[in-house]
């Protein structure tokens, strides 16, 4: 789960790898318009914290110096997870998903068709990416349970200490929002941690940031790790960062394949969803499941759902291939 704060062309696959399916306009204004969506996107961010920090102010009574200093120590005050959800929602709306828009229409002119196209959305794709996410989760976890091991302090004894140290603040953090005492607030969660960041993400990383880089470069594959590594990265939490790395990658090959975001966005929703979901049936104890246990998966089920997750993902490739060029064609 993400932190909560912090084209077209013939069916020939072996040309899909190399061809450009994007536009050219000239370095510079790619590089113009990034910087926009950059500046559009941290003014979003700001705007929608400040909405969010005076409506608990109204209704709440809880000023700005007080969230921000409660936020270290969040379990001190459990009124506070509401105002906390709310500052949250604030910023990735107004964020990741008003400022993209708003970009997208403003600067580079474009219609919203451009990320989102309608006539190759199948529902039969949505489920194969619903059952490739749950394949992922599931190998993903040995991943998970490496990186949280991972000795950063090798590297660099001062980052490895600041790295342990952000990690254990956004863990408290992500813990205390995500203890959910009622439906009510699991579907609060739901709308704040799974469905706004699934959209407002993905629009940000693969619809700006990775469509960009890719007119950069001329390299999609390239494209799609360097948009994979900035979103891993921003999370700020990085023995996490590795799993999210490759959870980024996915949802970037999806995108490219099928040149529509909201594949990628059903993936990173179910991928959020599932978290809670599980977390939720854990403090119910209606599982034994704990999603907040770093241990992975046995190996024989790990390299089940890798197996069967590459067969899945083999099949969307071809799949959606094959529907874009087929409405094209």
């Amino acid at each position: 789960m993400s932190s909560i704060f912090s084209y077209t062309f013939a069916p020939d696959m072996n040309s899909i790898e190399t061809k450009d399916r994007l536009p050219a306009p000239a370095t510079s204004q790619i590089f113009s318009s990034l910087l926009i969506a950059l500046g559009f996107v941290l003014l979003g961010l700001f705007v929608g914290q400040m909405l969010g920090f005076l409506v608990s102010w109204l209704l709440f009574g809880m000023d700005m110096a007080y969230v921000s200093q409660i936020m270290l120590t969040p379990s001190e005050d459990a009124a506070v997870r509401i105002p906390l959800m709310l500052i949250q929602a604030g910023s990735t709306l107004f964020g990741f998903i008003l400022a993209p828009l708003l970009h997208l229409k403003l600067i580079d002119k474009e219609p919203e068709t451009a990320w989102f196209q309608q006539h190759s959305l199948s529902v039969v794709l949505v489920g194969v990416v619903f059952l490739l996410t749950l394949a992922f989760i599931t190998a993903n976890s040995v991943v998970i349970e490496w990186n949280m091991h991972l000795d950063f302090g090798a590297f660099s004894t001062s980052f490895g200490e600041w790295a342990r140290a952000k990690e254990e603040s956004l863990s408290e953090l992500t813990q205390f929002i995500t203890q959910f005492d009622s439906t009510g607030s699991l579907l609060a969660g739901l709308i704040v941690i799974a469905i706004l960041p699934a959209i407002g993400e993905e629009m940000v990383f693969r619809g700006i940031l990775q469509r960009k880089l890719q007119q950069l470069t001329h390299r999609p594959h390239l494209a799609i790790w360097l948009a994979a590594f900035f979103f891993s990265a921003i999370h700020l939490q990085f023995y996490g960062f590795f799993p999210r790395l490759l959870l980024g990658a996915l949802f970037g090959y999806i995108y490219y394949w099928s040149d529509n975001l909201w594949y990628p966005i059903a993936a990173h929703f179910l991928n959020n969803a599932f978290t809670l979901i599980m977390l939720y049936l854990y403090q119910q104890k209606a599982t034994d499941i704990d999603l907040e246990s770093t241990d992975s998966v046995p190996w024989s089920m790990a390299l089940l759902a890798l197996v069967v997750g590459a067969g899945l993902l083999v099949y969307f490739r071809q799949t959606a291939i094959t529907l874009r060029d087929t409405h094209d064609g």
